[in-house]
C-alpha cells in the first residue's frame, strides 16, 4: 500500500524532473496547467470535500495513467477512494464536454497531411484509416451481461476508432458489446449514418477511408482482398500497401493503452461510465500528440497488439470492387 503523504502535490511534485512529471501524468506541466484553465471555470467541488482543482486534476490523471488501485491513489492523494471515485467521473465528464473539440475530422491542412503521408505510406488518396480493439472491463451490470462477453473469453466494450496518418484520432465510438463483430459496431457509428445520409460529407469523391477484411467494401472505405488462396500478384501487393498505411491505427491503439493504463482493465459497472472514460483517454490522447510527443519503449512494445477476430464475410458490393480493382490495376 502506497503510504498517506499529506503533502504529495505541494511539496513532492515539484520534485519531479520534466520527464518524471510527464510519465506519471502522461502530459506536460505547461499541458495540465491549459486543461486546469479550461476546466476551472465548471470545476464542481465533488462531496464538498474541498478539493483544490489542482489536486483533482492531477489525481485524475494519475488514476488513468496508472494501474495503481483506486485505495492506493487515494493514499497518495490524501484523499478518500470513494472522494476519488467521484472526482474521476466529473473529470472524465468535464473532458468529455469542453475537450471534445481535440477529436475532429480532418479538414483543411489537416486533410491534405493526412492523405501526403498515406500517399507516402503506400496508399493513395486515403483521409484516415478505421479499426476497433477491444477495452478489458468487469462484468457489467446491465441487462445482458453476457453480449459483453467476447471470443477472447473476457468482459470487454468495443472501441472503434479512426484515425489519421499522425496516430491522432478523428472520430471514437465507445461502448459496443465485446461480442460484437468490427462491422457490427462501425454501423453504430455516427460516421456510418452519415455514409448513409450523405457519404461525401466526410470522405470526398475518389478518398477513402481504409480498414481491415472485418469492414464492408464500400465506396467510402477500402479494405484488403479476402486471402481465398488464389489471389493474383497485383492483389496481393495492393494487401500489402492498404495493410502498411493503415498500421497507424494500431499505433495509435498501442499509444493510447500504453499511455492509459488503466485502460487496460476498466472496473466500472456502468457501461456509460466505462464509455465516457475511452472517451475521456482518446481526447487526452490527442492533446499528448499535440507536443510532439515521442513513443517510449514501453509503448513500442504494444504497437500491434491487437489481432482481429475471425469474421465473417461481409456483402459484396460491387461499385466499390470496380473501385478497389482500379486502385488495384494503379497502385
Amino acid at each position: 500500500m502506497v503510504p498517506n503523504v499529506p503533502h504529495f502535490v505541494e511539496e513532492v511534485l515539484p520534485l519531479y524532473s520534466v520527464t518524471d512529471f510527464r510519465s506519471h501524468f502522461r502530459l506536460s506541466g505547461g499541458q495540465v496547467e491549459d486543461l486546469m484553465t479550461t476546466l476551472g471555470p465548471f470545476y464542481l467541488n465533488k462531496q464538498d470535500t474541498k478539493l483544490p482543482l489542482s489536486n483533482s486534476v492531477l489525481a485524475c490523471l494519475w488514476t488513468l495513467s496508472n494501474q495503481e488501485s483506486y485505495r492506493g491513489v487515494a493514499d497518495r492523494f490524501n484523499i478518500s477512494k470513494s472522494t476519488l471515485s467521484a472526482h474521476v467521473h466529473h473529470f472524465r465528464s468535464l473532458v468529455n464536454t469542453h475537450l471534445s473539440h481535440n477529436i475532429s475530422w480532418p479538414t483543411g491542412e489537416a486533410f491534405h497531411t493526412s492523405r501526403l503521408q498515406f500517399q507516402t505510406a503506400g496508399f493513395p488518396n486515403t483521409v484516415c484509416t478505421v479499426d476497433g480493439c477491444h477495452i478489458p472491463i468487469t462484468k457489467p451490470l446491465c441487462n445482458n451481461p453476457l453480449a459483453y462477453y467476447n471470443k477472447k473469453q473476457f468482459y470487454s466494450i468495443i472501441l472503434t476508432g479512426f484515425c489519421t496518418s499522425e496516430r491522432r484520432f478523428c472520430h471514437v465510438n465507445a461502448g459496443h458489446p465485446g461480442s460484437w463483430h468490427d462491422a457490427r459496431a462501425f454501423r453504430n457509428t455516427n460516421v456510418a449514418r452519415l455514409f448513409e445520409d450523405d457519404p461525401q460529407a466526410l470522405v470526398p469523391e475518389g478518398m477513402y477511408i481504409i480498414g481491415g477484411t472485418a469492414y464492408p467494401l464500400m465506396r467510402q472505405l477500402m479494405k484488403p482482398y479476402r486471402d481465398n488462396g488464389h489471389l493474383t500478384a497485383r492483389q496481393k501487393g495492393f494487401n500489402r500497401k492498404l495493410n502498411a498505411a493503415r498500421v497507424v491505427i494500431e499505433h495509435a491503439f498501442g499509444i493510447l493503452k500504453s499511455k492509459f493504463r488503466r485502460l487496460k482493465c476498466l472496473q466500472m459497472k456502468e457501461v456509460a461510465h466505462v464509455s465516457a472514460a475511452v472517451t475521456a483517454c482518446c481526447i487526452l490522447h490527442n492533446i499528448c500528440l499535440e507536443s510532439g510527443d515521442q513513443i517510449d519503449e514501453d509503448e513500442q512494445g504494444l504497437l500491434g497488439q491487437d489481432i482481429d477476430d475471425p469474421h465473417p464475410p461481409q456483402p459484396n458490393n460491387q461499385d466499390a470492387s470496380h473501385i478497389r480493382d482500379m486502385i488495384c490495376a494503379h497502385i
